[in-house]
């Protein structure tokens, strides 16, 4: 098992790196950046704890139950730096602090069976009935799972909602977050999958120690390298964001309701919706205000005199598209026309003239909208001009 030791050795330099690297760093991160440390100091725990098992500095046999508590919460802290990332006002509270419970509890009422001498590890390797160990291991895994799909359920709405305020998302966007949240959920799913596939006789599969130190924990450390390169974008956007969060465009799941009784409550008669709309459409047509890369949906609603929900409700019930979808169409009806009158132009020329704010924005958005590239669509219009 020198593996696992070298690889926990391995995570324990990076940690030192990284932790000091998210605490030192100063934006309006801060307390999002202070939760992701202290979940990388319970991982940090849980890979020395297999060091000095290894190097059989502690007595692993008879370990305090608070030592393998701890390292199991790491997945708290986590969910509590993405909900700080996807809900700026998000505050700790004791209420908050209540989901440790489950993980203390369930260390505490099974601390009996728990032991990791060379007989209960080799017991919890395979066969049936599965040891105290190895009953341990399925419902921490199992634990860790819940936690981590609600993460990936708070990327997801987060993503609905930048989309619905938000007209260039490269920096905004957390797809990075939504990514490593997911793998990482795979990840955990695969660990409780071996340790199910585990308690059948005769079946070793892959040493947990290994798969734990050397996939999860990695991870981790990607996370917290990809969180200190982060730009600082809380104070653009999150009062925007918060806003969006209370209103009936979105379920709680992060997709869009259906328009029966969507807008039931609101304040927008048909008949002043249907005369803002045409207004909208003239104010697109005539000042272009989606040239400006950055515009946002509250910048809009200043250009067009309109609340800024009035003027989400327009156009998801009028365009049938959210902000980003409907800002977006306009850019690259202008990317087009930019296209076919100037047959030598730069790419990057016409992603910038167009609205967009890089060239990579202007590829995505295009092939997603025509369905061919920037330069498969000019070489059609040639063809078919010739």
């Amino acid at each position: 098992m020198y593996s696992s030791a070298l690889l926990a050795l391995g995570a324990l330099v990076l940690g030192v790196f990284i932790i000091p690297a998210l605490l030192l760093k100063h934006d309006s991160h801060k307390i999002a950046n202070r939760l992701l440390a202290t979940s990388l100091v319970c991982q940090m725990l849980s890979v020395g704890f297999i060091l000095l098992g290894h190097l059989r500095w502690v007595d692993v046999a008879n370990t305090n139950f608070l030592f393998i508590a701890i390292p199991s919460c790491s997945v708290v802290f986590l969910l509590g730096y993405v909900k700080k990332m996807v809900e700026p006002s998000y505050q700790i509270t004791l209420a908050n602090t209540c989901l440790l419970l489950p993980f203390f509890a369930l260390v505490f009422l099974m601390k009996e069976g728990i032991r990791f001498s060379e007989s209960a590890l080799a017991e919890a390797r395979g066969g049936w009935p599965p040891s105290p160990l190895a009953v341990f291991s399925i419902l921490n895994y199992g634990l860790q799972a819940i936690y981590l799909a609600y993460a990936e359920k708070l990327t997801r709405f987060y993503t609905s909602a930048i989309e619905n305020e938000f007209s260039n998302k490269d920096k905004v966007s957390l797809r990075w977050l939504r990514i490593f949240i997911r793998v990482y959920l795979l990840l955990l799913l695969i660990g409780l999958s071996i340790s199910l596939i585990r308690m059948l006789p005769g079946i070793e599969l892959w040493p947990r120690s290994i798969f734990y130190t050397g996939s999860i924990v990695v991870i981790y450390y990607l996370i917290g390298f990809a969180a200190i390169l982060q730009p600082d974008i809380f104070s653009t956007r999150a009062p925007q964001i918060e806003a969006l969060k209370g209103t009936a465009d979105l379920r709680a799941d992060g997709t869009l309701n259906s328009k029966a009784g969507k807008y039931e409550t609101s304040s927008l008669t048909p008949e002043l919706a249907q005369r803002t709309w045409l207004n909208l459409q003239a104010l697109m047509e005539e000042q272009a205000p989606y040239l400006k890369n950055d515009l946002r949906l509250s910048d809009l609603a200043i250009l067009a005199n309109i609340p800024p929900n009035h003027l989400s409700q327009i156009i998801n019930q009028h365009a049938n598209k959210n902000f980003f979808e409907f800002i977006n169409d306009y850019r690259i009806t202008q990317a087009t026309q930019l296209l076919a009158e100037q047959p030598n132009i730069k790419m990057i020329t016409v992603a910038l003239e167009s609205g967009f704010n890089s060239q990579s924005a202007f590829y995505k958005q295009f092939k997603n909208s025509i369905g061919l590239t920037p330069k498969q669509y000019m070489l059609q219009s040639r063809s078919q001009n010739s």
